[in-house]
C-alpha cells in the first residue's frame, strides 16, 4: 500500500474505514453515557464541583469574587435545565455552578472566620476562661482560654482564644474557672519549607489565635458558680479523660483516654512514632473507624436483644430500632469526643447510613458518601484541602467503590451456579475474615498513600499491612466494644475492670507496632507536585464513581500521576527556617548540613523528608559514595569567635550568618546571602546582596535558595508566605510593637505549643527580637 493509499483510508469518504471505526466509536461512547444515565451517576458532579472550587479557592487562590458567583451559578443551572442541551454540555455546566458555589462556600467561610493570629510573640499578664484542660505524658497541664483581658502591656490586638502549656505545680483549674498568670505568647508556626503546610490554618477557622507557656504557675481562682451546656460536657469529657488515665495508667491510658474523648495530648512520642510507621495513626483519631465500630456494636447488641425475645423479634422492626439506638450512641460519643471536624465529619457519614438503614435504603452506597461529603463541605469547607478529609473520603469511597463492585459480581457468579451451594468450615471462615481484612488493608492504603506522601512525605511499607491485619481484629472485637461498655457502666462503678482488659489489648497492639516499626520502617517520598495530586484523585474518583467501561481510564491517570509523582525537581541549595536560626545547606549529593549541630527536631525532620538524600540519589542516577565525588565548592557552616558563621553552597553561593546586628555591614560585603536572626530596621543590602532578617522573615515565612538564574544571575527565592498574604497570614503585616523587644526570649518545645491537626505541632523556636 502505498502513501496514497494509505491517506486515502484514514480521510477517505463516508463508509470506509477510517470512518467505520469513528462512528463504532461514538455508538461505543453513547451506550457509555446511557449507562451511566441509568446508573444517575450525574449525581456525583455536585460533591466533584464543590471540591475543585474549594481546592483551588484555598490551594490555587483562584477567588471569583461574590459577582462572578451570584451570576455565574444561575447561568450555568439555566443550561442544566434546558431540555433539548447535549448531555455533556449540560455536564459541564453543573459542574461550573456547583464549583463556583464551592467557591462561593469558600468566601462565606473567610469572611465569617473572625480570629485574630496574634502577631509576633510577647509576655503578658492574662486573664481567660478555661474551656478545656489536660495533662501530657511529663505531668504538664495544657489549657485552652477565651481570653478575657490582658495587662502588662495592654494588648491592642489579643487573640479570643489561646492555648497555654504550664509547667509548674499548682492545683488544676476547672473548665469554666478563671486563669490568670503570666504566659508567654507566640502565634502558631507558618510552614518549613515553601509549599509545605502551613500550621496558622487551620487553627485561624477553629479560632485559636495564639500558643505559650506558663512563666509560674497560675494564681488561684474561685470555681465557677454555674456552667452553661458547652461547659458541662466539657467538664465531663475531662472528667472521663482523668478517670481512664487513672484506671488504666501508663501509655495504655493515654491512648484508651485518646480513643474515648479525643484527649491525645499524654500519648508518649514513641508510641506515636510506632504507630505512625506502621500505618495505625489512624486509630488515634476518633473517625470513620471507630465511630463505625461503636454503631455497631450498638446495634448488633441491641437486634441480639431483641432477636432474643421471639415474641417481640416478630412485632417490632428490630433493624430499624436497632439502627435509632446505634444513632443515639454514636451523638452521645461524639458528645463525649469533642465536635473535632474528623469526628463529627465521621458522624455525619454514619447518621446518613443509619438513616438509611431506617428509611429501608440501602445504607452504604457511594451516595450516601456523596451527600456526607457535600455536608461537611458546606459546614467546613476549609477542609477540602487538609489531609484529614482528603484521606478520610478517599478510604471511604474506595472501600465502598470496591466492595459494591465484589458484591455485584459475586452475586451474578452466584447467580449462573447451579450447584448447590455448600456451608463454609471454620477453618474456611477465618480465612474469609483475614482475606477480607487485608483486602480492606490494601484498598484503603492504595486509595490514602498519595495523599499521606503529599502532606506528610511518608510513604507505609509491608509493615502497614500486617499491622492492620493482625491489630483491627484487636479493635474490632476487643478494644472498642470495651471502651463502649466502660463508659455505659462509669456512672455505676463498674468501669475499672473493663478498663484494665482494654489497657491489656492495648499493650498487645503496642507490641505488635514496636516490632514491625522495627523491621518495617517507612520511608521519606520527597514532595509530590500538586499536579501528581490532581491526576491521581481523578484517577480514584473514575474508578470509585463512574458505573460504565469510562471508569478503566482510571488506568492511563494512575500511570501518569504516579510518573509525576517520582518524577522530583533538584533540591534548594539553602532552606532559612522563619525564626532565623534553623538553616541548612543541601550538598550536590543530597545532603542536608545544618547550621546547629543540634537543629530543632519539628524543622529537620520536615526538611528530611521533603528532601531525601536517597531519593535524590536514585534520581540523579548517581550512585558513586560521597567520598568519591569530592565538591570542590561546597563548604558547610563554620563558625568563629566572632560570633559569624560562613558557609559556600555547592554552586558557589557564599552564606553569611549572625545574631549580632552589629555585623550585619560585615556580611552584605562578603556574602551573597546574609542572615541576621535580629529584627533590624535594614531591610537591603548595599552591596546588592540579599538580606535576611527576622523582619524579612516574618513577611516572607520561610526561604529555599534555589541558586542563580543562568540568565542573568539572579538569586532564585521561594518564599513560603506570598507577597499578598492569606487571610490566616495578614498578622504577618502588623507593625512590630515596642514591647516585643524581650532578649531574654526562650523556645517553645513541640509540647508545648499544640497538638494540631497534625498530632504534633511546632518546637518552632522564635528568636529573642531586638533593635
Amino acid at each position: 500500500m502505498g502513501v496514497g493509499d494509505a491517506a486515502s483510508t484514514w480521510t477517505g469518504a463516508r463508509g470506509q474505514p477510517w470512518d467505520q471505526d469513528r462512528y463504532r466509536l461514538r455508538a461505543w461512547f453513547a451506550v457509555q453515557i446511557a449507562v451511566e444515565a441509568e446508573r444517575r451517576t450525574a449525581f456525583f458532579l455536585v460533591p466533584l464541583g464543590l471540591i475543585l472550587g474549594i481546592a483551588l479557592f484555598y490551594g490555587a487562590d483562584m477567588r471569583p469574587g461574590w459577582a462572578v458567583v451570584l451570576v455565574g451559578i444561575p447561568l450555568a443551572l439555566a443550561v442544566v435545565l434546558t431540555p433539548r442541551m447535549p448531555s455533556g454540555l449540560r455536564a459541564l455546566a453543573l459542574l461550573l455552578a456547583c464549583g463556583l458555589g464551592g467557591a462561593g462556600l469558600a468566601e462565606w467561610e473567610v469572611g465569617r472566620a473572625q480570629t485574630t493570629i496574634f502577631s509576633g510573640e510577647a509576655t503578658v499578664r492574662l486573664e481567660g476562661r478555661v474551656v478545656w484542660r489536660e495533662a501530657d505524658e511529663r505531668g504538664r497541664y495544657r489549657y485552652v482560654l477565651d481570653v478575657l483581658s490582658t495587662e502588662r502591656p495592654v494588648l491592642s490586638r489579643p487573640p479570643e482564644r489561646v492555648r497555654i502549656v504550664v509547667s509548674s505545680r499548682h492545683e488544676p483549674i476547672p473548665v469554666g474557672g478563671i486563669y490568670e498568670g503570666l504566659v508567654r505568647l507566640r502565634p502558631p508556626p507558618g510552614p518549613a519549607i515553601p509549599g509545605a503546610h502551613d500550621f496558622v490554618f487551620t487553627p485561624f477557622f477553629s479560632g485559636l489565635g495564639a500558643y505559650g507557656f506558663s512563666l509560674g504557675a497560675p494564681e488561684a481562682a474561685a470555681r465557677p458558680a454555674s456552667l452553661d451546656l458547652a461547659q458541662r460536657i466539657a467538664a465531663l469529657r475531662v472528667e472521663v479523660t482523668e478517670r481512664i488515665r487513672t484506671a488504666i495508667g501508663g501509655p495504655e491510658g493515654a491512648v484508651a483516654a485518646a480513643l474515648v474523648t479525643g484527649a491525645r495530648t499524654a500519648i508518649p512520642d514513641e508510641i506515636n512514632e510506632w504507630l505512625r510507621i506502621t500505618g495505625l495513626a489512624h486509630v488515634l483519631s476518633i473517625s470513620g473507624f471507630h465511630m463505625a465500630l461503636v454503631a455497631g456494636f450498638a446495634m448488633l447488641s441491641i437486634r441480639a436483644v431483641i432477636a432474643a425475645w421471639p415474641a417481640m423479634a416478630l412485632r417490632v422492626p428490630g433493624k430499624k430500632i436497632a439502627a435509632a439506638a446505634a444513632f443515639l450512641v454514636a451523638t452521645g460519643y461524639l458528645m463525649i469526643a469533642g465536635e473535632n471536624v474528623a469526628t463529627l465529619r465521621s458522624y455525619i457519614m454514619l447518621a446518613i447510613m443509619l438513616g438509611a438503614v431506617m428509611l429501608d435504603r440501602p445504607a452504604l452506597t457511594l451516595r450516601n458518601v456523596a451527600i456526607a461529603g457535600i455536608i461537611v463541605m458546606a459546614l467546613n469547607p476549609h477542609q477540602v484541602v487538609t489531609a484529614s478529609f482528603q484521606m478520610s473520603f478517599a478510604a471511604t469511597a474506595a472501600l465502598v467503590g470496591a466492595y459494591g463492585a465484589i458484591t455485584r459480581w459475586w452475586s451474578a457468579r452466584r447467580a449462573g451456579d447451579k450447584r448447590p451451594r455448600r456451608d463454609r468450615g471454620l477453618l474456611a471462615g477465618i480465612l474469609l475474615a483475614i482475606g477480607g481484612l487485608a483486602l480492606t488493608a490494601i484498598i484503603a492504603g492504595a486509595a490514602t498513600a498519595i495523599y499521606g506522601a503529599y502532606h506528610f512525605q511518608r510513604a507505609a511499607t509491608l509493615g502497614s499491612l500486617i499491622a492492620n491485619v493482625a491489630v483491627m481484629p484487636l479493635f474490632s472485637f476487643w478494644i472498642m466494644p470495651l471502651a463502649l461498655v466502660s463508659v455505659l457502666v462509669m456512672p455505676f462503678g463498674l468501669d475499672g475492670p473493663l478498663l484494665r482488659l482494654m489497657g491489656y489489648g492495648l499493650t498487645a497492639v503496642f507490641e505488635m507496632a514496636r516490632w514491625l516499626a522495627e523491621r518495617f520502617p517507612d520511608h521519606a517520598t520527597g514532595i509530590i507536585s500538586p499536579l501528581a495530586l490532581v491526576i491521581l484523585t481523578a484517577a480514584l474518583l473514575a474508578a470509585c464513581f463512574l458505573a460504565s467501561r469510562l471508569r478503566w481510564v482510571c488506568v492511563p491517570l494512575a500511570v501518569a500521576g504516579l510518573w509525576l509523582a517520582s518524577s522530583k525537581a533538584p533540591p534548594p541549595e539553602l532552606l532559612v527556617f522563619e525564626d532565623g536560626k534553623q538553616v541548612a545547606l543541601i550538598d550536590s549529593e543530597g545532603r542536608l548540613h545544618h547550621l546547629r549541630e543540634r537543629p530543632n527536631r519539628f524543622v529537620a525532620d520536615q526538611w528530611e523528608r521533603a528532601f531525601p538524600q536517597e531519593r535524590f540519589a536514585v534520581l540523579s542516577g548517581d550512585t558513586a559514595a560521597p567520598s568519591a565525588r569530592p565538591d570542590p565548592l561546597f563548604q558547610p557552616f563554620a563558625c568563629g569567635e566572632d560570633g559569624v558563621c560562613r558557609a559556600v553552597t555547592h554552586s558557589g553561593l557564599s552564606i553569611g550568618w549572625t545574631e549580632d546586628y552589629e555585623k550585619t555591614g560585615l556580611l552584605c560585603d562578603t556574602t551573597d546571602i546574609a542572615i541576621v536572626a535580629r529584627a533590624i530596621r535594614l531591610s537591603q543590602c548595599r552591596s546588592g546582596a540579599h538580606l535576611v532578617t527576622l523582619r524579612t522573615l516574618r513577611a516572607s515565612g520561610s526561604l529555599a535558595f534555589d541558586g542563580r538564574l543562568p540568565s542573568d544571575g539572579a538569586l532564585r527565592i521561594r518564599r513560603a508566605v506570598p507577597d499578598e498574604p492569606h487571610e490566616w497570614n495578614l498578622h504577618r503585616l502588623a507593625s512590630w510593637p515596642e514591647y516585643w523587644r524581650n532578649p531574654n526570649a526562650g523556645n517553645v518545645d513541640a509540647s508545648d505549643v499544640d497538638a494540631g491537626d497534625r498530632g504534633d505541632v511546632a518546637n518552632a523556636t522564635t528568636p529573642a527580637v531586638a533593635e
